[in-house]
């Protein structure tokens, strides 16, 4: 018998039950608490059906309302029109805008096989519309040649527009020039 009256009293319950709360719960959720967290997460930016760039990261947290997304040990691949990486990025952190300006923390590596060269870094700022790569004037950044330079410095800035590249202070390194030897 017992059980006969807890069906009824229990669906009466869950009757009653609403999840629709309005916009009123939204509208007072605070701005420390994120939109969304995701583990495990990949994201592919597909163009003409070929992948163009990949973002994986082990966790994402989104904040509509900051218009920011934060990355958590990320990778970042860009190919090219035959699907092979011509970039290739990590680190430990990166918080981009939704107008993709970026900062990126934490042991950086990247490769470009357009430049080819690599970059490590502790930090560095993506500015998107400036095409702009700068890091902060007290950190050191070292930029490797595949043809055996190392250039490295304070105060990095590139420009991605002009293809350029320079430091404000610290600057040391060995630059490679000349050809190959002939045997």
């Amino acid at each position: 018998m017992r059980k006969l009256c807890f069906i009824p009293v229990f669906s009466f319950f869950l009757l009653s039950c609403s999840l629709d709360y309005g916009s009123s719960v939204t509208e007072t959720l605070d701005e420390s608490i994120p939109t969304s967290r995701l583990y495990g997460v990949k994201r592919v930016q597909v163009q003409n059906g070929i992948p163009k760039v990949t973002f994986e990261a082990e966790e994402a947290v989104v904040w509509e309302e900051r218009e920011e997304t934060e990355l958590f040990d990320f990778v970042f691949s860009e190919f090219d029109s035959r699907r092979d990486i011509i970039t290739r990025g990590e680190a430990d952190y990166l918080l981009i805008t939704d107008a993709n300006d970026a900062v990126v923390e934490g042991d950086i590596y990247g490769y470009s096989v357009r430049n080819e060269a690599s970059i490590e870094a502790d930090n560095l700022k993506w500015a998107d519309e400036k095409r702009l790569l700068s890091s902060r004037e007290e950190s050191t950044v070292v930029i490797e040649m595949d043809n055996g330079s190392v250039l490295e410095g304070k105060g990095f800035e590139a420009d991605l527009y002009t293809n350029t590249s320079s430091f404000s202070a610290g600057i040391g390194g060995v630059l490679e020039s000349g050809s190959e030897p002939v045997e």
